[in-house]
């Protein structure tokens, strides 16, 4: 970087990677306004970040490898702000290390992930995208009918942000019982967040064991974080212990399923269908097992994603990098 702009005393923000294609625009402004330089950077390698970053006060990130590596090149940082609320691309203990405050957006999407979930529930109910397809090549009633929702069970693995808000959203569609499942979840918690909701519409919503849940749900919906003890909990047991032909569902994190085993259940027919919006390699690989099954619908994990969401995850994105600079 320049002479001239180590000399700068306004704080340097540089965003590592834009993948909103617009030079981070909204940024300039919130940034700007509030006596910020910022650069848009074009990384991909933890070089790269090192490299782009080393005179930087903040960094924004979105999927560049944020490693020790790249920690160690930054020389001013003081934080370093995610799009998102994943941080599996930012060595949190090194930046701890350097004492390098790292941010991520919470809940920015919640809303959007329940109903994508919802989407793709119904898409497998009503078997909408094989009836577009029949369509499109001239067909008419030319497909099998379809499931009802009302009346089926919903089971709901995490309790979060998203789980919470599918679990609302869920209410309206008629499910004769919501099975929840967290590794700290309680009825009362459950209670107090849907507020009597659910009892005024004759819907059953309680906490039940992972084993009770994937055996009684007729459509199984993933919202857990991607931690060492969650990747691959959707294996070969879990898959089996599901009840014949029900529906699995994953807007979380493609690491928490073993594809090959999910191939295996839906060629069988034990899995009736998934409907997936993340995947192990992404974009979804060639060679992937799950590819070409006609009982998935798929989509490019975009749950997250609306016109509204992206403001919100970009607003708060800039803001967090303004807190911690402003406070230091």
């Amino acid at each position: 970087m320049p002479d001239s702009q180590k000399q700068k005393t306004r704080p340097l923000v540089v965003v590592t990677d834009d993948r909103f294609g617009d030079a981070a625009a909204l940024e300039q402004g919130i940034l700007g306004a509030a006596g910020c330089d910022l650069h848009v950077a074009d990384c991909h390698s933890a070089a790269d970040v090192a490299a782009a970053g080393q005179d930087a006060d903040a960094l924004l990130v979105n999927m560049a490898p944020v490693t020790a590596l790249a920690i160690a090149g930054l020389r001013r940082c003081k934080v370093i702000s995610r799009y998102g609320v994943g941080l599996d691309n930012v060595d949190q203990a090194a930046a701890a290390a350097r004492g390098i405050a790292v941010r991520n957006v919470p809940g920015y999407c919640d809303r959007e992930v329940a109903e994508h979930t919802l989407g793709l529930i119904l898409a497998l109910a009503r078997r909408i995208p094989e009836r577009d397809a029949a369509v499109r090549a001239g067909k008419w009633n030319a497909v099998a009918p379809g499931k009802r929702v009302a009346g089926t069970v919903l089971g709901i693995l995490g309790f979060g942000g998203s789980g919470k808000a599918v679990a609302r959203a869920a209410l309206g569609l008629g499910f004769r019982e919501i099975l929840v499942w967290s590794p700290h979840i309680s009825g009362e918690r459950i209670e107090a967040f849907l507020d009597g909701t659910p009892a005024s519409l004759g819907i059953v919503v309680r906490p039940a064991a992972f084993d009770e849940l994937l055996a009684k749900a007729d459509w199984v919906t993933v919202h857990l974080p991607l931690l060492a003890d969650t990747r691959d909990i959707f294996a070969r047991p879990a898959f089996a212990m599901m009840k014949e032909d029900a529906h699995f569902i994953n807007t979380s994190r493609g690491g928490l399923v073993d594809e090959n085993a999910l191939a295996e259940a839906l060629r069988a027919g034990h899995v009736g269908g998934a409907g997936l919006d993340v995947y192990q390699g992404e974009p979804l690989p060639l060679d992937s097992p799950l590819r070409d099954l006609p009982n998935i619908v798929y989509s490019d994990h975009s749950a997250y994603a609306s016109v509204e969401s992206i403001s919100e995850l970009r607003r708060r994105a800039a803001g967090n990098v303004l807190s911690v600079l402003i406070s230091r």
